[in-house]
């Protein structure tokens, strides 16, 4: 049984310091990395006491998680009508995201943590996975279409989409702009339309 779990059983817990514990988390893991958040750092940021923290969570990778959980929220991906749109619309909140310094920050120590330590990559994977599942979405709802050729493979075309902003940003700490965003976006479409009888062969 977890701490949090536990808690329950006796005194209730406070869901206005379980809110500051874990906006206090973000906000020092943007600000100074994740390899240098501390369960102390987190308490005084947050006003809160050391063992309120622990109650909730047993260890800092346990709230880093929860953390994380409220950083990453599930995509929402509206259905305009169109592969193109959609995917540009993608890129675009990725490119709003990736231009906040603290997330770069948050991001990049995420992904280095995760190398180093199999287990945290498994635990924070769901979590990761909300952005490709969104990218998952539009290529299907493309597929369904007709946009899409259907013998596309997803998996690959999810990473590339969510790969190129993510190293032009992350690694290479460039810009993205919104020529970057229709330049992909249109890339993505030459590739994966349908094959019209007549059109030259491809090798893709």
């Amino acid at each position: 049984m977890s701490r949090q779990q536990e808690g329950r059983r006796g005194r209730p817990m406070d869901d206005g310091a379980t809110a500051a514990i874990l906006d206090a988390t973000l906000e020092l893991w943007g600000d100074v990395g994740y390899a240098a958040v501390t369960v102390d750092a987190v308490a005084a940021r947050s006003g809160v006491s050391k063992p309120t923290v622990y109650r909730r969570w047993s260890s800092k990778r346990e709230l880093l998680i929860a953390a994380l959980e409220r950083f990453v929220m599930p995509g929402d991906v509206p259905d305009l009508g169109a592969f193109k749109a959609e995917v540009a619309a993608f890129l675009r909140n990725r490119a709003q995201m990736y231009r906040q310094p603290k997330v770069r920050r948050m991001m990049a120590g995420m992904v280095a943590a995760c190398t180093e330590d199999e287990e945290l990559h498994g635990e924070v994977q769901p979590f990761l996975d909300r952005f490709p599942a969104a990218m998952r979405l539009i290529i299907q709802r493309g597929i369904a279409r007709g946009e899409v050729r259907p013998d596309v493979d997803v998996e690959l075309l999810t990473a590339m989409i969510n790969g190129s902003f993510y190293y032009r940003t992350i690694i290479e700490h460039k810009g993205v702009d919104e020529r970057s965003v229709e330049f992909v976006a249109a890339t993505i479409v030459a590739a994966v339309t349908p094959w019209v009888e007549g059109d030259p062969p491809r090798a893709y």
